[in-house]
């Protein structure tokens, strides 16, 4: 049995969750903005910042993602087709 497994989906996920990840701590950095859902008090205004910006920051991952993918398969085929 063949157990050829694309790669494509981890790294479709993989990119747009390191940029959330790592973009949401440079942004909470520059503003001083310290919430953890697990220690401090819920708060519905604080958790909704924190989920917003990781979200908004992993769709444009994903937009991200998307097009290099697209621009590397499209180089690549060119690349093929002019041999």
């Amino acid at each position: 049995m063949d157990t050829n497994h694309s790669e494509k989906p981890k790294v479709n996920f993989f990119i747009p969750f390191l940029t959330a990840f790592l973009g949401s701590k440079v942004i909470f950095y520059v503003f001083s903005f310290e919430y953890s859902v697990f220690s401090d008090p819920f708060d519905i205004q604080k958790l909704l910042i924190d989920i917003g910006v990781f979200g908004v920051l992993y769709y444009i991952g994903i937009i991200v993602g998307r097009y290099f993918l697209k621009f590397k398969t499209s180089s690549s085929n060119k690349q093929l087709t002019s041999k």
